[in-house]
């Protein structure tokens, strides 16, 4: 019951106590999530979760490793839902997740076996979409319809979503999921908070991306 009273302290709607999973991994909203729970203080983390329906924290790791040893994270991670579980015979865990708002961490608690965490909210789903200018969504669809075009053209197996967003945010998102770049600039993105600045990053990246799929289709078909 004590878990339960230390991670409900102090909860608003802006912040509040969460279990934190350092990974390999960077989890963006919308995104989701497969995870093999191991580890004793995880199963008891998960097990936390799922009596008390609350999320814990995805957070890539900044130092350490995923084993052993609780690892150091990024101050800014993205809070993941349990959407389903499997129990297997030997107390392991399949889960799937889903990645629901970013936050930034204010404070790590070690009191546990798994670290918790005092977050920030940084998406605020009660208020409307920032202003963004029509010119770079229209920019960030056009380029983003283009990545995932060539890139089924590249990959035989690349599936392109059956719809783009229509909200900017969670375009923004979508595009942050779908790029095939490494999790240190993935982890950028994630960090980036003004909408705009984040689609402006994002127009960046798939110009480059775009015109590097071109030139190998264009290098295969030679």
């Amino acid at each position: 019951m004590r878990n339960a009273e230390v991670l409900s302290k102090s909860q608003t709607s802006y912040e509040r106590q969460i279990p934190l999973f350092p990974l390999q991994a960077v989890l963006f909203p919308g995104g989701f999530l497969p995870l093999r729970i191991f580890e004793p203080r995880y199963r008891t983390m998960i097990k936390f979760c799922l009596e008390h329906e609350s999320e814990f924290g995805v957070v890539l790791i900044k130092e350490g490793e995923e084993v052993g040893e609780a690892a150091t994270p990024c101050e800014v991670g993205t809070a993941a839902r349990i959407l389903h579980v499997e129990h297997l015979d030997d107390g392991r865990m399949n889960i799937i997740t889903a990645g629901e708002y970013r936050f930034q961490i204010l404070e790590v608690q070690e009191h546990l076996s798994y670290l918790t965490g005092r977050v920030r909210m940084l998406d605020d789903p009660d208020t409307e979409i920032e202003a963004v200018s029509e010119s770079v969504t229209t920019q960030t669809e056009e380029l983003y319809e283009a990545y995932e075009a060539l890139s089924s053209r590249l990959i035989f197996a690349w599936q392109p979503p059956e719809e783009q967003p229509n909200d900017p945010r969670e375009l923004a998102y979508q595009i942050g999921i779908r790029l095939r770049i490494s999790l240190e600039e993935k982890q950028t993105l994630l960090e980036t908070i003004p909408l705009e600045q984040l689609l402006t990053r994002e127009i960046e990246i798939l110009t480059d991306q775009n015109r590097r799929i071109a030139f190998q289709l264009t290098a295969r078909n030679n």
